[in-house]
């Protein structure tokens, strides 16, 4: 009888569950075929209102609504032009970073090391917004970039403010692997030749390494 009750009770909940939380997943994700979209400071396209872009595959939560205009609250606060962004399932929302977003991001870590200014100034407004798998092939674009033109990753750097700076700086960071690696080696040899007063070689010295110099237990 317990077997009979136990059925119909899970019968039951099937009914009411009819698909996996994998299936009903959905959120609002960048869906722009351009590959990343701008998020700004107000409802309209002007220079200077750039706060940020987001690759497409990128998650983002809707606040207000504003004609063709939406604001969003995570993983930020700005605004973009509301086609930018579609409510689709989480599983296409992670397709489309793999087979957008992510590759986007490659392409503009190419330009830039060709000293494509535009393509440099959507790459750096990218990394304080990033987290998991495109967060760690960001860290890999920044730090080809840095072995390829060093010189213009720094001048692009000195221009941001100072959250993106040492935001980029960390993905660096971590992207130029280990203390003897020879990709680290090539950037601190180019830093030693920048002016103390720099914005970025100053920042570099203040951040907190992704690699500790040194990770034994003092001894006595």
């Amino acid at each position: 009888m317990s077997d009979i009750i136990f059925s119909f009770v899970f019968a039951l909940v099937i009914a009411s569950n009819p698909a996996t939380p994998s299936d009903t997943c959905q959120k609002f994700f960048v869906t722009t075929k351009d590959g990343y979209v701008n998020i700004r400071s107000s409802s309209q396209v002007k220079t200077g209102n750039i706060l940020a872009t987001l690759p497409s595959g990128s998650s983002v939560q809707i606040s207000q609504h504003r004609q063709r205009w939406l604001k969003i609250n995570f993983p930020l606060s700005g605004w973009l032009i509301r086609n930018q962004i579609s409510r689709i399932s989480c599983d296409a929302g992670r397709d489309l970073l793999m087979n957008l977003g992510l590759p986007t991001m490659t392409k503009l870590g190419k330009k830039s090391q060709l000293g494509d200014e535009k393509a440099a100034e959507i790459l750096v407004k990218m990394s304080p917004y990033l987290d998991g798998v495109s967060e760690e092939v960001y860290a890999g674009v920044i730090a080809e970039w840095a072995n390829q033109n060093p010189n213009f990753l720094v001048s692009i750097l000195n221009r941001e403010n100072l959250s993106i700076r040492q935001s980029v700086l960390s993905s660096l960071d971590f992207g130029l692997g280990v203390i003897n690696s020879p990709e680290r080696q090539n950037f601190e040899t180019f830093l030693q030749h920048l002016s103390p007063q720099n914005p970025t070689l100053r920042d570099w010295h203040q951040r907190i390494p992704v690699y500790p110099t040194d990770t034994l237990p003092n001894k006595r």
